[in-house]
């Protein structure tokens, strides 16, 4: 029988947990086992769909890495005389992972179950540990592990979210990536068409993207799904230039927020450096102290990862977490120079690496506009990073994306700032 993620999820709260998790919150164990049944693909949805962007991914890999050591084993003790600061901590992920959205989820749990709002907020905060700890055990590692073991499980995932648990009234049309990776399909062979513009490829791209978005339409209308997270399903190919179009039909994007907040001044997304650390640079290149959150920090991870592949098809993307720019132009602003100069420490540590930059921007405005906007941004970056010392070699390119793959909702002033960045793909390391 194949492995089955949700099935393992749900075999950690065996009979006795469950008991054990009734007598400490007061509860019904027909309660308890209820709203666990609804927690865990809620978790798992939440997870994948943030697994599902390049920048995500990373995120949950290095969420999975913090829970490792012996939690699966004693889950009980979430339920213990000294829990509270276990609780809390799984509060935190919580949070981490839904955002704002947090109290909604919990608030749905608890109706969906009849529990207390209470006892769904104890459940999730001891769930959520649970389940990184599973993914950790069953992905194999990495930023790659863990998408590609979501890419697996995605249907055993949606078909476990029960009827009456109505995820959309709180987070939209949330947990179903399907259409999110059918339109990425349609990007990255974009990008794969772009680096081998000659050839068959140019033959077989139509065709490509036409089953992109057949898969996508099986998921929309024929799984009953509704719509998902995800870029334009409908998209048309100019041959001539090798580029994929947006058409009529857009999907959503429903990305969860990254962790930061919103600088209602400057209206910059201002992301959580997360735990401080210090990295050890290979080849003399020193020592970095960066947050766990940050882009040096992840990147470095990944080049360092000897089991982390580069995918030459979707690309190993890396937001930048403190690169900004002065409103509507490409000038880049001064506290953007530490982490760019973090990056060329990188990137002469790493000589055999190669990066490309990506720029994009939120939907405000003419898209033509916008694309252009993005693509003298990536420029600037390319040439700022030259200029204090990477070598030209290091750098294969920028591509300005402009609305394209937001990583937030523009409906919001918070989605829009964090759609307004850059962002690095490993092509060589």
């Amino acid at each position: 029988m194949s492995f089955n993620l949700i099935d393992a999820a749900k075999g950690l709260f065996t009979n006795e947990l469950i008991g054990k998790a009734s007598s400490f919150l007061g509860e019904s164990e027909t309660g308890v086992s209820k709203a666990v049944g609804g927690i865990v693909p809620t978790l798992l949805s939440g997870l994948m769909n943030k697994a599902s962007s390049h920048e995500g991914a990373g995120v949950v890999s290095n969420l999975v890495d913090e829970q490792k050591g012996g939690l699966l084993d004693n889950l009980g003790s979430f339920f213990g005389g000294d829990n509270g600061g276990l609780l809390n901590k799984g509060a935190g992920l919580l949070s981490g992972l839904f955002g704002n959205k947090a109290d909604g989820i919990t608030s749905l749990i608890s109706n969906f179950a009849g529990i207390k709002s209470s006892s769904s907020s104890s459940l999730l905060s001891m769930a959520l540990p649970a389940v990184l700890g599973l993914l950790g055990k069953h992905s194999g590692g990495g930023a790659s592990g863990i998408a590609s073991l979501f890419s697996s499980q995605k249907d055993n995932i949606a078909a476990a979210i029960p009827s009456g648990l109505n995820l959309s009234s709180v987070l939209g049309n949330f947990g179903n990536t399907a259409s999110h990776t059918a339109a990425k399909a349609v990007h990255h062979t974009t990008e794969t068409v772009e680096n081998n513009s000659g050839g068959a490829m140019k033959f077989l791209l139509p065709l490509l993207v036409l089953a992109a978005v057949a898969i996508g339409a099986w998921y929309l209308f024929g799984k009953g799904c509704g719509k998902s997270a995800g870029h334009d399903a409908g998209a048309v190919v100019d041959t001539m230039q090798n580029k994929v179009a947006d058409a009529a039909g857009a999907v959503k994007e429903t990305i969860t927020a990254a962790i930061g907040k919103l600088d209602t001044l400057t209206g910059e997304w201002v992301y959580d450096a997360g735990e401080m650390a210090t990295i050890d640079l290979p080849n003399n290149g020193g020592k970095l102290t960066v947050g766990k959150n940050s882009t040096e920090y992840r990147l470095v991870n990944f080049l360092n990862d000897k089991t982390a592949m580069v995918d030459t098809a979707k690309g190993n993307w890396f937001e930048f977490t403190n690169v900004r720019f002065k409103t509507g132009s490409s000038t880049i602003t001064d506290e953007s120079m530490t982490q760019l100069t973090n990056m060329v420490a990188i990137a002469k540590a790493y000589p055999a690496a190669q990066f490309k930059l990506g720029g994009y921007t939120d939907n405000t405005g003419n898209a033509a506009a916008n694309v252009a906007l993005s693509q003298k941004r990536a420029d600037a970056v390319v040439a700022m990073l030259v200029k204090m010392g990477a070598a030209a070699t290091s750098i294969t390119g920028a591509k300005g994306y402009g609305p394209e793959w937001p990583m937030a909702d523009n409906a919001t002033a918070e989605g829009r700032a964090q759609n307004r960045r850059v962002a690095v793909n490993v092509k060589a390391k």
